[in-house]
């Protein structure tokens, strides 16, 4: 019996979706506007969100292929909720033996509409640009997703192995390690430096334009 083969088509994009992704994005720039003004005005918060940044991993590059979220991606998701400690998909952390706990809301995260460019493509661009041509194309377009949560944000769904604890029964979405469980303790890594974070944090008071974000 033959298959149907997959036509590949994209559902239709209706102005209802149009207008909840730019909901999404005004809110996010606002959550980042916000963010940033406490952080340029508390030193002390700026050192935080340099840690958060160290323990959830974070990039200098968004297009990079390497682990970790570009830093304008962990400014959002520490704009969302503070203290972070670990931060990974639904997916991820049924991977790592725990699941979203329930009531727990997933935070966003920008991500480019469209595939990434290759380094031949990138390679080409900067040539031509350099010889003074100018591309028409628009700039990359980004969404905010939902999806990411905190590993505070997470229940054991088998016995941890940090302290113990473990899931009344297999659908169980509500017991949760202690405070002081080692899961919750910060990852060690590298804090972004201070100068990069000050020009990030400055560019979300300047940045008015709904079609730039942080990239995956």
């Amino acid at each position: 019996m033959a298959t149907k083969k997959k036509t590949g088509k994209r559902r239709p994009v209706t102005q209802a979706m149009k207008d909840r992704s730019a909901a999404s994005r005004a809110a996010a720039r606002e959550a980042l506007h916000t963010y940033a003004v406490l952080c340029l005005n508390d030193p002390a918060e700026l050192e935080r969100f340099r840690s958060i940044a160290a323990s959830i991993g974070w990039k200098l590059d968004p297009a990079s292929d390497e682990p970790g979220y570009s830093l304008q991606n962990a400014l959002l998701l520490a704009a969302q909720r503070r203290p972070l400690t670990h931060c990974g998909g639904f997916d991820y952390w049924i991977s790592q033996g725990r699941c979203v706990a329930e009531g727990e809301t997933s935070l966003g995260t920008f991500r480019h509409i469209g595939r990434k460019k290759s380094d031949e493509e990138k390679t080409k661009e900067k040539t031509l640009a350099e010889e003074g041509w100018q591309s028409s194309k628009r700039g990359p377009r980004y969404y905010v997703k939902k999806g990411t949560f905190d590993v505070a944000q997470t229940s054991p769904r088998e016995r941890c192995p940090h302290c113990g604890t473990a899931p009344a029964d297999e659908e169980d979405r509500t017991t949760r390690c202690p405070p002081d469980c080692a899961v919750f303790a910060p990852r060690p890594g590298g804090k972004p430096p201070r100068v990069i974070v000050v020009e990030l944090l400055q560019a979300q008071l300047l940045d008015t334009d709904e079609d730039e974000g942080g990239g995956e």
